[in-house]
């Protein structure tokens, strides 16, 4: 088959191009950089440079194409002051929906999120659930399967400072918050690092790998079912405290906790790394509907049959490798 790649090469289209290649298909990836065009093409690939906000280009690479994936590019939520994310997730896919139509595909895998089926209470998750009603407005001889992936292993990087104890965690305020939660024993054997959220503790959360997502997509290509459906992929099911006391194994912190903070504290931080009030609140909201549950609601109505293979204890690994590079 000849397929079509969005993503360029990130965490989720860089196994998926290799398992593709290696299955024999001719693949296409989409970049936005030209610096990419070597590394495509060195896995196998043919690379497309150019935007895909650009509908005319995004037709042009879809033409003579057997199936397309097609993904959102991730948003730059804490470096734009006036990011309208939803607009322009509203208009990437009505580019690809359109260039989609008039090439003639016949079968598209959406990469869409946990939380999708949400108009309210996801929080900035909701440009997924956006892109999932523009992209059913493709007629119904085209397969569209919307990938609903859970939450990203690798989102878990951004807890790093938090672990090693640096920032706010220095000094008198960090050993207070440890006499806190670790005890005088905690505090005076130097017990240092911990995880703070708004969601967190024994809150149990649907995990996933990016090489478990990539593998999925590659299932969906190849099958030669033809509907339109969801499919949820995860890999491990855990809770917040799991995953603290697995990252905290593999780095000498076998103590390391997963702490629970109100909801006004996570906008305040949100706000601190520069998100605006709204940005800020949005994603305060998606962490509530992770510590509520509402958030997974569908998912454990539907989970997968069979969950990935790629668990927290491997990332954890890789977690303790970056760790440790610091």
């Amino acid at each position: 088959m000849k397929i079509a790649v969005t993503g360029s090469l990130g965490n989720i289209s860089r196994p998926l191009v290799i398992q593709l290649i290696n299955q024999g298909h001719q693949v296409t990836v989409v970049s936005s950089s030209e610096d990419r065009k070597k590394e495509i093409e060195k896995l196998g690939a043919q690379a497309a440079i150019g935007e895909i906000e650009n509908r005319i280009f995004l037709t042009n690479v879809f033409e003579g194409q057997d199936a397309a994936y097609c993904m959102i590019p991730p948003f730059n939520f804490f470096g734009k002051q006036n990011l309208d994310y939803q607009k322009q997730a509203l208009e990437i896919s009505t580019n690809y929906v359109q260039a989609i139509q008039k090439a003639g595909i016949k079968k598209v895998i959406h990469l869409s999120s946990v939380g999708a089926e949400k108009p309210n209470g996801a929080g900035v998750l909701v440009f997924h659930y956006i892109a999932e009603n523009v992209f059913k407005k493709l007629p119904s001889d085209v397969t569209v399967i919307h990938i609903r992936p859970a939450s990203f292993d690798y989102n878990l990087y951004a807890f790093m400072d938090m672990v090693k104890g640096k920032g706010f965690l220095e000094g008198i305020v960090g050993k207070l918050l440890y006499l806190k939660h670790y005890g005088l024993k905690g505090l005076l054997k130097g017990y240092s690092g911990i995880i703070l959220s708004n969601y967190g503790g024994a809150d149990k959360i649907a995990w996933v790998s990016p090489i478990d997502i990539a593998s999925a997509i590659a299932e969906e290509i190849n099958t030669q079912q033809r509907d339109k459906k969801v499919r949820y992929v995860a890999s491990e099911e855990l809770t917040c405290q799991d995953i603290a006391t697995t990252l905290g194994n593999a780095i000498g912190k076998p103590y390391l906790k997963w702490v629970l903070i109100s909801d006004k504290q996570m906008t305040d931080a949100f706000i601190k790394i520069g998100a605006t009030d709204t940005i800020a609140k949005e994603f305060t909201e998606m962490n509530m509907a992770m510590h509520d549950g509402s958030l997974f609601e569908d998912y454990f109505k539907n989970r997968p049959a069979i969950l990935g293979r790629v668990k927290i204890k491997d990332f954890a690994k890789e977690f303790a490798i970056k760790y440790n590079q610091q």
